[in-house]
């Protein structure tokens, strides 16, 4: 008899189900050397424990693992797992958010003249630590390993199913042990054919889908390069590989899309596939829109160009809903659920086909200017000013050469290069104005190859017409701006030019020294016309132009706006419209206005007297922004900038002379300046007494000091504070400069409210202060710097978020490297005290 009465326990092993013994004498723990998986579909299983990664912990974990000393085959099976998520938002999962702190490594700015500001040392990087894997994931994981609970006869279904629920209810998964439920229940038998059947036609989803998109690639391409036929072909091809997984999805795939609606890790792909399925539909429509509007546009021969671009942007904006949509369903494609050969081509694509959205819609915004840019509204004037980068200046380069064209209907009826140059103005000048003082150096009156002095285009483009309208007593509607780069573009797509007259065939490889040799030391500079060979040039251009290939049309148009992206073409028009809409995609070259608690950047080199020596001129802009306990920021830049060029060599072997300006936001406090080199003071020429005082520069240009010690001039211009000063750099060395200013505003503490749609993977405590820096890095046309910056904040703040292009978060801040300034670029970060 039992004491009190009891009836015997009779527990079950929590292993097998089985009585008469416990886990840790459960026979299914044997494992001998030739035991397989087979044999044992849900046993032994690996023990698991934690191990906490927290420094102030010890790492021996406080969950006991009790190892028989008999269970050696036990012991090979032990692995490290992470405890589930908690949705208790009291529950800090730091070791899921924080790598373990390295020991922090230097990465204090280069040396100067004047001592840097002292700052906390940056940690080695390390990136911001997402939430690991979710739990869906490990379901995933889990599901693919125990595939072959399927494979069981109904019996051992049963009993296995009766194990996994207790497994699945451990973790707390109520919606998977929903799913095995209702695949035991309702279809127990066909389990298996339907499990294998599911995976079968999302295979066959997935390849069609992917298939289409290798087509669509392929119409896309063809598109560009105005292959009318390839094209139609290729997207016929895409539409028949859509067609094929919508069939499938539709025939074979209604009562298995139920299921795995339930299923995390089938349910996950089948959306993915569905999703790319719909892209592809919507790239589909959207390339069959473009394609008509092209075909319409070549159908008739007497079309002009305006006409001709009418049609195509209509048709183009019939395209952009397609594309737009299409975009939004990419972003809930999950690219692991793709075949894997697939996988590459579909980022690819993707990231191909966002760029590509993006030109379609300038294009697109463009509309109606586009008949005003090219004629179509009645006869247009431009001014063409072609800039040469080896001498810079603040748009781009000195301007030498201009041009007068216009257009009609998109049709070029006039160009006049004058083989003079921009010196052809000079006698017709009919006015006597003092130049910016820093061009006393060359000159002391100013005049049309010197006007664009200002940074911002439009100002300096309207300088430009003021001049050549006291010259020429006629204006424009506008100003282009070319940089000699863009002749190498051009060439790149047409191929070489041949120069009877000089005997010369002009390529893009040899373009710019060949053409710079004959202005310089040719014949017609000593009858005074050095840009002779432009005009000459010029006709053939035109000619190109006007019997344009289809194949060259859309090659051309896509270099072009990457050239309008880059600054080597900027634009200026007097119809306000026009104007708005050129600024607004970011092609007229002006400041760019900031916001309150923005950060702002721009250097502006002005090579005076230094002859084409910028050709040999690497420079590199280092930023550094330290932010203090109390919010203050201070920013430090350095500029070094290394002549490569051979002492003596003419034109590019001169003493490189530059009058650099550094734009920052505006009321910023000039700390300390250092490293600057002045020209002779007897070099500078003084303007006669009845010269004018220029209007435009004296409202532009406002002064607010001079720092004694540095000699450094600081101006308020275009809504920023500006710092200006000389470098002067001998051919073999590098020079280096150092300016140091405080903000005029302090590190914004924000509401703690989600930004973006990826916060939603970060933990940030409600008791947290949020602090936002944002970064711009404006660039100057004709010079391609590199950049690098450190934004630091105090050791008790933390990232939480960043965005930008080769930026990398530290433990109390944040780098930026790598980086090469060919257009203008944005970095924002978010911290979060600890």
């Amino acid at each position: 008899m039992q004491r009190g009465g009891k009836k015997p326990q009779l527990r079950r092993c929590a292993n097998c189900g089985k009585v008469g013994h416990n886990r840790s004498r459960c026979p299914d723990f044997a494992i001998s050397d030739d035991t397989t998986p087979a044999d044992m579909p849900f046993g032994p299983q690996p023990v698991k424990f934690f191990i906490h990664h927290v420094q102030n912990e010890h790492h021996q974990s406080r969950h006991v693992v009790d190892l028989k000393p008999h269970s050696t085959a036990s012991w090979q099976n032990v692995e490290s797992i992470k405890p589930e998520h908690s949705n208790n938002p009291e529950y800090h999962f730091y070791h899921e958010l924080h790598e373990p702190k390295e020991e922090p490594a230097s990465l204090i700015l280069p040396s100067t003249p004047i001592q840097p500001v002292e700052t906390p040392a940056l940690p080695k990087i390390q990136p911001i630590k997402i939430i690991g894997p979710s739990f869906w994931q490990k379901t995933k994981t889990f599901f693919h390993e125990k595939e072959n609970i399927f494979y069981k006869d109904i019996t051992d279904a049963w009993h296995n199913l009766f194990i996994l629920i207790k497994r699945i209810f451990a973790i707390k998964n109520l919606a998977a042990v929903a799913v095995v439920i209702i695949i035991a229940a309702i279809i127990p038998l066909q389990a298996r054919s339907y499990y294998q059947n599911l995976k079968v036609t999302t295979d066959k989803i997935a390849n069609n889908s992917t298939a289409g998109f290798l087509a669509l690639q392929e119409s896309t391409t063809a598109i560009f390069q105005s292959q009318l036929p390839t094209a139609q072909k290729s997207l016929l091809d895409a539409l028949e590989n859509f067609d094929a997984a919508v069939s499938e999805m539709q025939n074979n795939h209604q009562v298995l899309q139920k299921i795995a609606s339930v299923v995390p890790l089938l349910g996950s792909e089948v959306k993915s596939r569905q999703k790319l399925i719909t892209a592809g539909q919507k790239i589909a429509l959207g390339n069959t829109y473009l394609l008509k509007g092209l075909s319409d546009s070549q159908a008739n021969t007497n079309l002009t160009l305006t006409d001709r671009l009418a049609i195509i942007i209509v048709h183009l904006k019939a395209s952009l809903p397609n594309y737009e949509q299409a975009l939004a369903d990419f972003n809930e494609v999950d690219v692991d659920s793709l075949p894997f050969e697939y996988q590459k081509d579909f980022e690819d694509f993707k990231t191909l086909f966002t760029s590509l959205v993006g030109d379609f819609k300038n294009l697109s915004a463009l509309g109606s200017s586009l008949q005003e840019i090219f004629g179509g509204k009645g006869t247009r004037r431009y001014l063409l000013v072609f800039q040469n980068p080896y001498e810079i200046r603040p748009t781009g380069g000195f301007m030498g050469s201009f041009a007068i064209m216009d257009i009609k209907d998109g049709k070029i009826i006039k160009i006049d290069v004058p083989p003079g140059g921009s010196y052809d103005l000079q006698g017709q000048l009919n006015e006597y104005v003092e130049p910016p003082a820093p061009l006393l150096l060359a000159n002391k009156r100013w005049e049309f190859q010197d006007s664009n002095w200002f940074p911002d285009f439009p100002t300096s483009a309207d300088k430009m017409l003021w001049f050549y309208q006291h010259a020429r007593n006629y204006t424009a509607d506008g100003v282009i701006a070319i940089n000699a780069t863009v002749l190498e573009r051009l060439l790149s797509i047409i191929g070489p030019i041949t120069d009877s007259k000089r005997g010369l065939t002009i390529t893009s490889d040899n373009a710019l020294p060949t053409i710079q040799k004959i202005v310089e030391t040719g014949p017609e500079k000593q009858d005074k016309k050095p840009k002779q060979i432009l005009a000459d040039l010029a006709p053939k251009f035109i000619e190109y132009f006007q019997n344009i290939q289809p194949s060259a049309a859309m090659p051309i148009l896509v270099s072009l706006e990457e050239a309008l992206t880059q600054k080597e073409v900027q634009a200026y028009f007097t119809d306000n419209s026009t104007e708005s809409t050129v600024q607004s995609l970011g092609w007229g070259g002006q400041i760019l206005p900031t916001k309150e608690f923005q950060d702002y950047l721009l250097a502006v080199n002005a090579n005076i007297r230094g002859q084409k020596s910028d050709a040999q001129i690497k420079q590199t802009i280092v930023h550094q922004a330290v932010v203090d306990n109390d919010g203050t920021i201070t920013d430090t830049v350095l500029i070094r900038r290394e002549h490569t060029g051979i002492a003596g060599e003419k034109l590019y072997g001169q003493t490189n002379v530059d009058f650099i300006r550094l734009y920052v936001p505006l009321n910023s406090t000039l700390i300390s300046a250092g490293g600057f080199t002045w020209p002779n003071e007897a070099s500078f020429k003084a303007p006669e007494s009845y010269y004018k005082k220029d209007t435009i520069l004296r409202q532009t240009e406002k002064e607010l000091g001079f720092d004694a010690e540095s000699g450094t001039r600081i101006t308020s211009e275009f809504g920023k504070t500006v710092f200006g000063n000389w470098i002067i750099t001998e051919p073999g060395e590098t020079s280096e400069v150092q300016f140091t200013y405080r903000l005029p505003f302090k590190a914004a503490v924000v509401q703690n409210t989600v930004p973006t749609e990826g916060w939603k993977n970060i933990f940030i405590s409600n008791d947290n202060k949020i602090v936002r820096y944002q970064l711009i890095a404006q660039k100057q046309s004709g010079i391609d710097s590199a950049f690098e910056s450190q934004i630091v904040f105090p050791s008790n703040w933390e990232p939480v978020w960043r965005e930008g292009e080769h930026m990398k978060t530290a433990a109390n801040g944040a780098t930026i490297t790598d980086v090469e300034l060919k257009k203008d670029l944005v970095w924002s970060l978010i911290m979060q005290s600890k």
